[in-house]
C-alpha cells in the first residue's frame, strides 16, 4: 500500500516497513543531530502498541502507523539525510535486529537480517551498506551490539555507558528481556506484522535549503528541537560537507560539558553580549542577526566566540575556579549572584572573562563584586526586566564599547541616590517580598559566618517575634505596641534561618523556649551565624531588635560597599 502526493519540490507518501528498510534508502543521521534519546519508556511503548494492534485487529484494522519521517533525498538516490525521525528508525533497526538475533531458522534468519543491512547485488548496482548509519561518533557502537550478526548476544551494561550509548544499550537489553519471554511462533508473527502491517509517512525535500525550512517548522509546531539545533543545521549547512563533521564533533563538545538546557541559555547570554536590547524574535532568528560573526566563517565562529564565551561560562559556574583565579570575595559575590531570581546579570560577567587579559586578575575580581552589587541593587528594588536589561547593557557598554551607541544610564557603579534607596529598600519589611528575603538573608548570614557557610533546599526563614501575637503571651507584653510590632515583624533584624521546616505551632511560643527547641538543630549545633547572635541573647524586646537590625544593615552595607567613604566608591569609575 502506496500512496504518493507530489508537492515539488516536496515529495510525500506512505509506506510499509518492507518499503522503507529496503534498497530505496539508505538512511544517515547528520552530525547536527541530537544524539539518540528514546529511553525504556518510549521503547516499551513502541512495543506495547505494535503488539496491541496485532493481536486486536477489530480495533486497528490490522495496521499500526509509527508516524512520519522526514528526510534530505533526491529522486531515483537511496542516501537519505534524516532531519526527523532518527527516534524511530534507530529503535525499529534495535527491534529488529533483536528480532533477527532470536530467530532460530537459520534460512530466515539471513532473510531478516536484509531489513537491517543491504548485501551487495552488481545486478541491481548496490553494495553492502548498512540501512541506518547513526553520527559517527555513535556508528562504531551502534554497529558493535546492535546490527551485526549476533550483536545483541553480548550487550554491555547499560551504567557502564553515556549518553546515546547508553539509550541504545538499555533499549536492547529491554526488547531482548520480552522478545525472549516469547515463543517463537508469536515472535515471527511480530516480525510480519511489523514489516507488512506497519507504516511511515515519508517525507522527502532535495535540499539542504529545504531542510532548513522543514527543520524550522517542526520546531515551531513544537517537536523536541531546540534552538540551537536550528542554529547548528544552519552553520554545519554553511560550512560545508568536508567541514561538518569537525565542526560538529567541537559544537556537541561544547553541548555535551554544558547540557542541552545550558547550553541554549548560553546561546541566549551570546545574543545579548551582541545585541544588548530585550530580545524580541526567538532565538534561532535573532541569533544571527544580532550575533553577526555566526554568519561569517563558520570554524571562527566556534574558535573565536561559542568555546572560549563556554569557558567563561564553565568557569562562572564552578566556585572553585572562581576562587582559584580571583579571591574569595568575588567567589562569595559570583555564588550570591547565583541565588537571585533572574540571569541578565550573566552577560556581562561573561563578557568580563571574556575580555580579561592575563595581567587584569585583581580587576575582574572588583567587577565580580561590584555586579554582585548592582545585581542585588535591581534584585531588591525590584526593577522590572526592562530596566535591568537596560542596566545591565550600560556596563556591557563599558566593558567592550560599541562604536555610535549612546548609553544615557550609569553602568556597574550606584550613585548616591541608588545607595539610599538600596540602603532603604534592605532595611524595610524584607520578608514580604519573598523572592527576595532568602538570597539576601544568606548572603548575610555567609558574610557573618565569614564565608564558611553552606547553603540547601531545606533552608527556612523564621521570625524571632512571631507574626501573630496570642492574647496575654509573653509577646505581647514584651511588644505591646502593636503598631511597633507590625513595624518590625518583617525585617532583617527579626529574622533568623533554619535547618528545618517551619512548624506553625512553633512560631508562637516564647522566646526561651524557642532558643532551647526550635533554633537549634537535634544535635545542639547552631548552624547559622544569623540565628547564633539571636541564641546569644538573654532576652528578645523591641531594644534588642534594633540593636541587631541596626548591626545586620551595617552589615550589608559593609559588605555591598554602600557608604561614600568605602574604597570602591573612589575607584570604580576608572
Amino acid at each position: 500500500m502506496t500512496t504518493r502526493v507530489n508537492l515539488s519540490p516536496i515529495e510525500a507518501h506512505e509506506g510499509a516497513i518492507r518499503a522503507v528498510f529496503s534498497d530505496s534508502y539508505v538512511f544517515e543521521i547528520p552530525a547536527y543531530q541530537r544524539p539518540y534519546a528514546w529511553e525504556e519508556e518510549q521503547a516499551r511503548e513502541l512495543l506495547s502498541d505494535v503488539l496491541a494492534a496485532m493481536d486486536n485487529t477489530d480495533v486497528s484494522g490490522g495496521i499500526y502507523f509509527l508516524g512520519s519521517i522526514v528526510l534530505v533525498k533526491l529522486p531515483n538516490d537511496p542516501q537519505a539525510k534524516v532531519i526527523d525521525g532518527q527516534q524511530r528508525l534507530t529503535t525499529l533497526t534495535i527491534l529488529l535486529s533483536v528480532l533477527r538475533h532470536l530467530t532460530t531458522d537459520e534460512e530466515m534468519r539471513f532473510t531478516r537480517r536484509s531489513y537491517i543491512f543491504q548485501k551487495a547485488d552488481p545486478d541491481k548496482g548496490t553494495k553492502d551498506q548498512y540501512r541506518l548509519l547513526l553520527r559517527e561518533r555513535d556508528q562504531a557502537f551502534f554497529l558493535k551490539y546492535v546490527q551485526n550478526a549476533g550483536a545483541t548476544d553480548k550487550l554491555p551494561d547499560p551504567n557502564t555507558r553515556e549518553g546515546s550509548e547508553q539509550r541504545i544499550a538499555e533499549n536492547a537489553r529491554y526488547f531482548r528481556r520480552e522478545l525472549e519471554g516469547m515463543n517463537e511462533d508469536r515472535r515471527n508473527k511480530l516480525v510480519a506484522f511489523i514489516i507488512q502491517r506497519c507504516y511511515l509517512v515519508v517525507v522527502a525535500v532535495p535540499t539542504a535549503q529545504a531542510a532548513r525550512r522543514i527543520f524550522t517548522v517542526l520546531n515551531a509546531r513544537g517537536l523536541d528541537l531546540t534552538p540551537t539545533d536550528i542554529l547548528k543545521a544552519n552553520l554545519l549547512e554553511r560550512a560545508g560537507e568536508s567541514k561538518d563533521v569537525a565542526l560538529a564533533k567541537r559544537w556537541e563538545s561544547v553541548e555535551d560539558e554544558l547540557g542541552r538546557e545550558a547550553f541554549v541559555e548560553l546561546f541566549a547570554h551570546i545574543r545579548m553580549i551582541y545585541e544588548r536590547d530585550k530580545p524580541r524574535i526567538a532565538l534561532e532568528d535573532g541569533f544571527p542577526k544580532s550575533v553577526t560573526p555566526f554568519n561569517g566563517d563558520c570554524d571562527a565562529f566556534i574558535s573565536d566566540i561559542l568555546e572560549p564565551i563556554s569557558d567563561a561560562y564553565t568557569l562562572l559556574n564552578n566556585p572553585v575556579m572562581v576562587q582559584e583565579q580571583f579571591g574569595g570575595e568575588a567567589d562569595r559575590a559570583v555564588r550570591s549572584l547565583q541565588r537571585i531570581d533572574n540571569k541578565d546579570w550573566v552577560p556581562p560577567a561573561l563578557l568580563r572573562l571574556w575580555k580579561r587579559s592575563s595581567d587584569d586578575t585583581s580587576e575582574v575580581a572588583k567587577f565580580l563584586i561590584r555586579l554582585e552589587r548592582l545585581a542585588y541593587f535591581l534584585f531588591v528594588t525590584r526593577a522590572d526586566v526592562n530596566e535591568r536589561i537596560a542596566r545591565f547593557s550600560a556596563v556591557m557598554q563599558e566593558v567592550d564599547p560599541i562604536p555610535n551607541r549612546t548609553v544615557s544610564l550609569d553602568g556597574i557603579a550606584l550613585n548616591q541616590e541608588e545607595k539610599d534607596g538600596f540602603r532603604a529598600a534592605l532595611s524595610g519589611p524584607l520578608y514580604l517580598m519573598t523572592r527576595v528575603c532568602r538570597p539576601v538573608l544568606q548572603r548575610l548570614d555567609e558574610s557573618l559566618a565569614a564565608g564558611g557557610a553552606t547553603y540547601d533546599t531545606l533552608v527556612s526563614i523564621e521570625h524571632v517575634l512571631p507574626q501573630t501575637v496570642d492574647k496575654g503571651s509573653d509577646w505581647e507584653t514584651l511588644f505591646p505596641d502593636e503598631a511597633k510590632r507590625k513595624e518590625w515583624t518583617h525585617r532583617i533584624g527579626n529574622l533568623v534561618l533554619l535547618t528545618r521546616r517551619i512548624n506553625s505551632s512553633a512560631s508562637n511560643w516564647d522566646f526561651k523556649t524557642k532558643k532551647e527547641k526550635y533554633f537549634q538543630s537535634k544535635s545542639g549545633a547552631i548552624t547559622f551565624a544569623l540565628t547564633l547572635r539571636v541564641l546569644q541573647k538573654d532576652a528578645w524586646n523591641l531594644s534588642t531588635l534594633e540593636e541587631n537590625q541596626k548591626v545586620l544593615i551595617e552589615k550589608l552595607e559593609e559588605v555591598w560597599q554602600l557608604t561614600t567613604n568605602m574604597s570602591v566608591d573612589s575607584d570604580e569609575k576608572q
